[in-house]
């Protein structure tokens, strides 16, 4: 199907991706290009129509994505409805995403009625997302920037043998 697709890929980086995972020199890619994605953060050249990496940094971001931009992700996913392979990497653990403790918004005290609400805000939205969007939530921890990498290039592989 893609067998045109030249040897190494060259990864794409969403220009609104703020502290970017840094592959500059990395050999496993022809190139790195900033582009704006019309969702996500990561994908390859030639397939990005087939597959994108979202990156969320923790439990925070999560809770504030989906509590003050949540038109605004759900939108995104929307656009992406096409896509084969959708993914959310998030670079915190699962344990790490259910601790209540870990949301800013408990710390300040802001939400008294309930310590839990931010972890059942996230976990219910994540589920939305997997049912309904079909994306494929990844509780990386520390190994994000080497899972986004490795899953990137799986795919880059399986889409030059016509497989994706």
């Amino acid at each position: 199907m893609k067998s045109d697709l030249p040897k190494l890929p060259t990864l794409i980086v969403d220009t609104r991706e703020r502290i970017p995972f840094d592959y500059e020199g990395d050999e496993d890619f022809e190139a790195i290009v900033h582009t704006k994605l019309d969702a996500g953060d990561y994908s390859i050249k030639g397939i990005e129509h087939l597959i994108v990496i979202e990156r969320k940094m923790n439990a925070d971001e999560l809770f504030n994505n989906f509590t003050q931009n949540k038109e605004r992700i759900y939108a995104e996913f929307e656009r992406l409805r096409g896509h084969k392979i959708k993914i959310m990497m998030i670079e915190q653990s699962c344990e790490d995403i259910m601790n209540p403790h870990n949301y800013y918004v408990n710390k300040k005290g802001l939400n008294k009625r309930a310590a839990s609400m931010p972890v059942a805000v996230v976990a219910s939205n994540l589920n939305t997302l997997m049912v309904e969007y079909g994306v494929q939530v990844i509780f990386a921890g520390s190994k994000a920037r080497s899972m986004t990498k490795n899953i990137l290039l799986a795919a880059y592989k399986a889409a030059k043998q016509g497989k994706l």
